[in-house]
């Protein structure tokens, strides 16, 4: 086994949790913005970004990755790796507790595995190569690869893989189980009370392993659906919290810029969400290269980050996310060309079909990205409309497939393996399910180079196969891409390390504090 990996790991979480210079006060509560409501608190059960921000409190995961996505103990104490990679021993900690009072063991993580090797579409991509997960012990797990999976600790990230309790979830369906009524984790919170529409409340798990933590009496995620309605709340002090992703653009720098408040950008760096339409590659006309070429020269790309956005975006240069790894700057990046979107029309089978723009009510910014994507497209002769649905409504079309253009955001949780090559592979074209591969795009050579870049232990071998792979998803336009998003996080500036690792507000919170 690898040991020094074993010492690396202690030696990085002294550097990466040291302990703040003011020393930790314990109680209050905190008061998070949160939209849109989610429908569920259990860890993966729902995709939504606001359900993990309140999950990931109840729930945890083997580990965490700070800003540099290196991972980081959590469930699990320790870990070493075989010198071929094939075998992964984790060290789990032994004083946790389910918030039910029964003890968390290597149980729980061979039946969390279970469940989400077949729910989680991420997971799914790697079934194939994991030959075995067993408890060794009652405080330690083994997984062994069939192959080598370059990108296997950031599989295990709470997204992926959250543990959920053996004795509720071990046999039978995940998504119709009635434990899913009552949120039961090994985390720092539990579930108190839940008014729909207005507020979520959690509670300090006064069982929790460190009986110093959380230092926070409780949480506080305030159903608000609007922009404007967060900004207010925020400016008034209704709530301490709120991301920028929940307002809009122009009161960014204003609430920041408020007395006593702070801002920060960190906390993304897994997750780097990134915002593209969804195409329906294997619906006429949309199955025309021309017409999505097309589709992709028409948007001004420069507009959507300072006008829609009010600057909190990047330009985007394909599939790949600046901020993820392998990301080659070099493919075709459809720079602003109304008069190639034009002759592009011309010679594609578009003749005059109606096409309809999905969206759902998520935010301003995504109502006014919308409206200026059906001009853009009408301006270039396309007859766009659009097609306004609720959350719920969108996210069935789209696992349905029965839209032809939505946008959407997704994370790439900074591996391709893990987060950007599970939209492009054809045996992930599965009707149900609204995240992947819902473009139904299908490309015998894609898939064989992915599959590759996926598998390679060689960075530079990797690097040149994604390289590839991003070429042949440029050249095709699969997607319509917008921005890299950028989301900062205002808080008052009493509210002690909230943001500590690379999931940002989706981390535990079991080390905040607020400063009396």
């Amino acid at each position: 086994m690898k040991l020094g990996s074993l010492v690396a790991i202690t030696v990085a979480v002294g550097l990466a949790f040291a302990a703040p210079l003011a020393a930790q006060e314990r109680g209050g509560a905190l008061k998070i913005a949160l939209f849109p409501e989610p429908p569920t608190a259990v860890a993966g059960l729902s995709g939504l970004g606001s359900a993990s921000i309140v999950s990931s409190k109840i729930y945890e995961a083997l580990v965490k990755f700070d800003f540099e996505l290196k991972p980081q103990p959590w469930l699990a104490s320790s870990w070493e790796t075989s010198d071929d990679g094939l075998i992964w021993t984790f060290n789990l900690v032994e004083n946790a507790k389910w918030h039910d009072g029964k003890p968390f063991t290597a149980a729980d993580v061979v039946a969390s595995y279970q469940v989400f090797s077949v729910e989680n579409d991420r997971l799914k991509l790697i079934a194939d190569k994991v030959k075995k997960v067993e408890a060794t012990s009652e405080h330690q797990v083994r997984f062994t690869l069939a192959e080598s999976i370059p990108s296997f600790i950031h599989m295990l990230n709470y997204g992926n893989l959250p543990i959920i309790p053996a004795h509720l979830y071990a046999g039978g369906s995940f998504r119709e189980n009635p434990a899913n009524a009552t949120p039961i984790g090994t985390g720092a919170f539990f579930v108190k009370e839940w008014k729909k529409g207005s507020f979520i409340h959690l509670a300090r798990f006064n069982e929790y392993r460190d009986r110093t933590k959380p230092y926070l009496d409780e949480l506080y995620f305030v159903i608000i659906p609007d922009a404007q309605g967060c900004a207010v709340a925020f400016e008034e002090g209704s709530v301490d919290v709120v991301s920028a992703s929940n307002l809009e653009g122009f009161d960014v720098s204003r609430l920041a810029g408020l007395d006593g408040v702070k801002s920060t950008t960190k906390g993304w760096e897994m997750l780097a969400p990134h915002a593209f339409l969804w195409i329906n590659t294997q619906k006429a006309p949309l199955d025309d290269v021309k017409l999505r070429q097309a589709l992709n020269y028409a948007l001004d790309k420069n507009f959507v980050r300072d006008v829609v956005f009010s600057g909190l975006a990047t330009p985007p240069r394909g599939a790949f996310d600046s901020r993820t790894l392998f990301f080659d700057p070099s493919v075709n990046a459809y720079e602003f060309d109304v008069e190639k979107a034009k002759a592009l029309i011309a010679a594609s089978s578009y003749k005059g079909e109606v096409l309809r723009l999905s969206t759902a009510p998520v935010g301003s910014a995504w109502a006014r990205l919308a409206e200026y994507e059906v001009q853009a497209w009408k301006e270039i002769g396309l007859n766009v409309e659009l097609d306004t649905n609720d959350v719920g409504g969108y996210l069935k079309k789209l696992g349905e497939r029965t839209y032809d253009l939505g946008n959407i955001y997704l994370y790439q949780y900074g591996d391709p393996a893990v987060g950007v090559t599970r939209n492009f592979y054809s045996r992930n074209d599965v009707i149900g399910s609204p995240w992947n591969n819902v473009g139904r795009y299908s490309n015998p050579r894609l898939d064989e180079l992915l599959a590759k870049a996926d598998a390679v232990g060689d960075a530079a071998n990797r690097s040149a196969l994604y390289a590839q792979a991003q070429k042949i998803i440029a050249d095709d336009a699969v997607q319509v891409w917008t921005a890299e998003l950028q989301f900062p996080t205002l808080y008052r500036a009493k509210v002690r390390d909230l943001i500590t690792t690379a999931l940002g507000l989706s981390d535990s919170f079991e080390n905040v504090w607020i400063e009396k």
